[in-house]
């Protein structure tokens, strides 16, 4: 069996969740229960981007889709972020920096 292994997407949640989240980090459960949470936050977020990228670029212009498909695709993950990662930061931690 292998062990499924977090995207850069994950890492950087789990980051944010252990800097700036720790009390909701703590109520996921245990480190078990944390994973699995941060797995399935990770392939959500990877298939969110792609989904989100293609739109974008479904609305361009056929001859400038090519140009801008890094463009769309940093835009897509910026917004997901924000929905997804970039969660309210809880009491006393705001100071804190990753």
């Amino acid at each position: 069996m292998t062990v499924a292994q977090l995207s850069r997407h994950g890492k950087l949640a789990r980051e944010y969740w252990e800097t700036y989240r720790p009390q909701a980090l703590e109520g996921l459960g245990s480190p078990e229960q944390q994973e699995a949470y941060f797995l399935e936050l990770d392939r959500r977020v990877r298939e969110r981007i792609g989904e989100l990228a293609t739109e974008l670029l479904q609305k361009l212009p056929m001859e400038q889709r090519a140009a801008a498909r890094r463009a769309t695709r940093s835009q897509a993950q910026e917004l997901v972020y924000a929905e997804e990662i970039w969660l309210e930061k809880e009491p006393g931690t705001e100071h804190r920096e990753m």
